[in-house]
């Protein structure tokens, strides 16, 4: 609009110039009036010929990354004329949040410019870099020559992937580190340390010589078999989230289950995932970087948009999972019903980690009496079933929160 009115303006003095020229016969109004339609001519065929010769593309380095990294792409400006380029300007139209910052240039005469080009990601999700544009004009900046140049690129940006150092699945009930009344024959010879005896551990878990170093009795705990798999199952039911931007309990519990499951796959485990969003989407069991690449694509793009309760997905998802698995389960939910239909699964030797986001803390600092007694109760009723949980509210480091020494069970 401002280059169209520039023009108008531009016209209408023209016209006015030739009428009070012809009109008064005064030469000065002729000079005027001829420099005017020479500037005007001049300006438009050095505009014209602005981008002869030019040639540009860009390439992004990095299509691929995660939330909080750097994405950078390399710009080219290639002048194949014998007169140098005074300004070109470069930019990208993109759906990111923040777009790649664009430039004005000079190039000289049969010369190469090129630059890096970084913007940081702060969203997760699947977005569009458009074509080049690359633009120049004359120096009154009364018309102008534009060229679009390649092709648009996809750029997907992957959720954080915390670091879990201190991460350890809890152990399945037939891997030898649960109290149980009845001996398992079956079990892995990974050692994973020694504690006090407790009545309803086999005799053949004994470790004796720690008993004697001790001098009381102890047994081995043993690792889960690194063919256990861990099936993470995301809550994204649209009740149960809270939060706007960055600071969404979605974005949390995203970020968890993609450092949860990388954390796995990293120890050679196989690792399935359920994320019931809007459609429920589950992948089967299966291990290496191709898994890894579906997981974070599918967690690049979920929202909290699904209807189904969690206690409906927990009841699809039970007959899925094999002996000796692990279920993650990753909710906001403070309904009790989802907590009785894990109580059978310790009976059918799957392990269970609840990860529970406080959902009141991501509405405001000062959760009210109701919140509070809701996520008290859930939490009472994980623990009458023994199931481990971790709690995690609004700022919290998620690597202490999950991953940490310390256990929850109530």
């Amino acid at each position: 609009m401002g280059l169209v009115s520039r023009h108008l303006r531009l016209l209408f003095l023209g016209t006015a110039l030739v009428v009070a020229a012809f009109s008064t016969g005064i030469e000065f109004l002729f000079f005027l009036a001829y420099l005017m339609v020479a500037i005007g001519l001049g300006s438009w065929l050095y505009a014209r010929r602005g981008l002869r010769d030019v040639r540009a593309d860009y390439r992004v380095l990095n299509p691929r990354t995660h939330v909080g990294e750097v994405l950078q792409a390399i710009y080219r400006i290639e002048n194949g004329d014998r007169w140098g380029k005074p300004w070109i300007e470069c930019w990208n139209e993109s759906t990111l949040p923040a777009s790649l910052p664009g430039r004005v240039i000079g190039v000289p005469a049969r010369s190469t410019r090129q630059w890096l080009a970084k913007v940081t990601l702060t969203r997760r999700g699947s977005y569009r870099l458009g074509a080049l544009r690359v633009r120049t004009g004359d120096p009154f900046g009364l018309f102008q020559s534009e060229m679009t140049v390649g092709t648009a690129t996809n750029v997907v940006v992957f959720p954080e992937v915390v670091a879990l150092p201190h991460w350890r699945l809890p152990p399945s009930p037939i891997d030898g580190t649960a109290r149980a009344n009845r001996r398992y024959e079956a079990a892995t010879p990974l050692v994973g340390g020694v504690r006090p005896y407790v009545h309803g551990d086999s005799i053949n878990r004994i470790h004796w010589l720690s008993s004697a170093r001790h001098g009381e009795l102890h047994v081995k705990e043993f690792d889960l078999e690194q063919a256990a798999d861990l099936w993470i199952a995301l809550d994204l039911d649209r009740g149960v989230h809270a939060g706007i931007g960055n600071e969404a309990s979605v974005e949390t519990a995203v970020t968890i289950a993609a450092s949860v499951a990388m954390r796995t796959l990293s120890d050679n485990r196989a690792v399935a995932m359920t994320a019931s969003a809007r459609r429920i989407v589950v992948h089967q069991p299966d291990r290496g970087p191709r898994v890894e690449q579906k997981l974070l694509h599918l967690l690049a793009n979920v929202q909290a948009d699904g209807h189904e309760s969690l206690a409906e997905v927990i009841t699809a998802t039970l007959p899925q999972l094999r002996r000796g698995m692990t279920l993650c389960l990753i909710t906001g939910s403070t309904d009790r019903a989802w907590v009785r239909g894990l109580s059978a699964l310790r009976r059918r030797g799957v392990a269970a980690l609840v990860i529970l986001l406080d959902r009141s803390s991501f509405i405001s600092s000062e959760a009210d009496d109701h919140a509070r007694a809701e996520l008290a109760a859930v939490r009472h009723a994980l623990a009458e079933y023994d199931i481990e949980h971790r709690l995690v509210r609004r700022g919290d480091d998620i690597a202490e929160a999950i991953g940490g020494r310390v256990r929850t069970r109530g």
